[in-house]
């Protein structure tokens, strides 16, 4: 297949994806469509697990095995491409390039070498920046292999949490991160890239926002359900990460437990990730926004709990208990 066909092929198959209301199917068969031809010329398979993670001092930088596994969360892949699509049509203008940084491009640059060929070399030109130099190297190989090379202007290997930029970016894309903001670097790359841009630069994701939520339990006696669960209730946002929200010391909350729990429950977290504009994924939507649970409530249950996030290499959210009550 020549690369003029490949990209023509790619271009159909992320058409699907950019539909107002694409189906569970129509996403299925895109992505895996995407997989399959990416695998095919980079040779980065999910299916070889013998590459390693790279262990920075603000986190974890993923393999490309494991960066590659990303593009099949069909939700995750459909959402980010259509808001950064959304905001590069945002920053067109007549005799102007959009300039992207993507920081953490991984070795399919999954959130950008699917838009490429809705657009002219002379409106968008990207900057493709990873710590693993396999995944530069992969990237390298696609974007050349599909016929976009002159929209690239760089391949860098770099920390993204610690790079200096060295010019004027319309859009900055890092999506490095799990849910909870835990292990990947994402609010470091975020701290570290944000104030060296300007302030019309686009950040995708635009903002991450971590909430508390009580869910209650069901009560069995034996195989008897006496009690139904699943009723969740919104404690409150713990803290977001955004443009204007980069302070370490504005992760930190103290929330307060309602006073009459009866019965168990749960404390969770929810991750919800506002890519561009509408663009949103949300809880369960991928596994950026699966629940983490950090308290189990019974007769006896914290009444007041600190969070923070935790930036070290192994960066989380953290708690403690500060009072506590019982039901007795």
């Amino acid at each position: 297949m020549t690369a003029a066909s490949s990209s023509e092929l790619l271009k159909s198959m992320a058409e699907k994806l950019l539909l107002p209301e694409p189906d569970f199917l129509t996403m299925k068969q895109a992505v895996e469509g995407m997989y399959e031809m990416f695998k095919a010329i980079t040779g980065i398979s999910c299916e070889n697990m013998n590459d390693q993670d790279i262990m920075l001092p603000k986190g974890k930088a993923i393999s490309p095995v494991a960066a590659a596994h990303c593009l099949l969360e069909m939700k995750r892949t459909t959402v980010f491409l259509r808001g950064i699509k959304c905001a590069i049509d945002s920053k067109l203008q007549a005799n102007r390039r959009v300039e992207i940084l993507y920081a953490g491009c991984g070795p399919y640059a999954t959130l950008v070498t699917p838009l490429l060929s809705f657009y002219t070399s002379e409106q968008v030109r990207v900057t493709l920046l990873d710590i693993n130099p396999v995944s530069i190297k992969a990237a390298e190989t696609l974007i050349v292999s599909l016929g976009f090379e002159g929209y690239v202007a760089d391949y860098i290997l770099a920390d993204a949490s610690t790079y200096q930029v060295d010019k004027p970016y319309d859009i900055v894309i890092s999506e490095t991160m799990q849910s909870g903001l835990k292990k990947e670097p994402q609010v470091a790359i975020m701290q570290n890239l944000i104030p060296q841009c300007n302030a019309n630069t686009i950040f995708i994701p635009e903002r991450i926002t971590i909430d508390a939520y009580l869910k209650k339990r069901g009560i069995w006696q034996e195989d008897q359900l006496i009690e139904e669960g699943g009723k969740t209730t919104h404690i409150c946002e713990l803290f977001s990460v955004s443009k204007t929200r980069l302070e370490a010391a504005s992760y930190r909350k103290i929330v307060d437990m309602p006073q009459s729990l009866i019965g168990p429950y749960d404390l969770l977290l929810y991750t919800t990730i506002k890519v561009f504009g509408e663009e949103v994924l949300s809880l369960n939507d991928c596994s950026l926004n699966l629940p983490l649970r950090y308290y189990e409530f019974r007769d006896g249950y914290p009444k007041s709990i600190e969070f923070w996030y935790r930036q070290t290499s192994k960066p989380k959210i953290e708690s403690k208990v500060l009072d506590y009550t019982t039901n007795y």
